[in-house]
């Protein structure tokens, strides 16, 4: 899936109630369309691809997919993050510094974003895949610093007393600017 888009895929609708509604199918009734790959990244044979989008995440920033392709040798560029479940069939992926992996039915791999793996199918390969969009680090970070402001707050004072606890450890430290120093210590790595 990567940084290729099923084309032509109808996305499930967007409305709040259906997001809240969950997604439930059957990998065999999802409707595969082509998704053809890019000519410039086969190098051997002539591999068919389909896929059906199955989810997307409220924010966009994740979604599943089912994907499977016929027999044939090709690159596969990754713009987003992919962990993928194979279902049926074989492959074998080669990162750029050579490690191979065969991957077979109850398999599973992960493909960081911004890489590129060699695809060899041997016949026919079936797979759901999960993706998603990295998040810039300030963004990131941002989130997560709403989120703990958010937790402490719900917290009530417990939250604010655990706050006040971490901020007279870094004084003690002789840290003068506590406040900045207090969310970056509850933020998790």
């Amino acid at each position: 899936m990567g940084s290729q888009t099923i084309s032509g895929t109808a996305a499930p609708e967007r409305t709040p109630a259906r997001r809240r509604a969950g997604a439930f199918a059957n990998t065999r009734d999802l409707p595969m369309q082509s998704c053809p790959i890019d000519p410039a990244w086969i190098r051997a044979g002539e591999p068919q691809s389909r896929a059906a989008l199955h989810s997307r995440a409220v924010d966009g920033l994740a979604c599943t997919n089912l994907w499977e392709c016929t027999s044939g040798t090709f690159q596969w560029y990754y713009g987003w993050e992919e962990t993928v479940v194979i279902l049926e069939g074989k492959v074998q992926v080669t990162s750029a510094d050579g490690r191979t992996h065969a991957l077979r039915a109850g398999d599973i791999a992960y493909f960081p974003a911004n890489t590129t793996w060699l695809w060899e199918v041997d016949g026919y390969v079936r797979k759901v895949a999960f993706c998603r969009r990295q998040v810039p680090f300030m963004l990131r970070f941002a989130t997560r610093v709403l989120a703990r402001l958010n937790l402490a707050s719900r917290l009530g004072e417990a939250g604010g007393a655990a706050l006040a606890a971490l901020r007279r450890l870094a004084t003690r430290a002789g840290l003068r600017d506590t406040s900045a120093l207090t969310l970056l210590m509850t933020l998790p790595l």
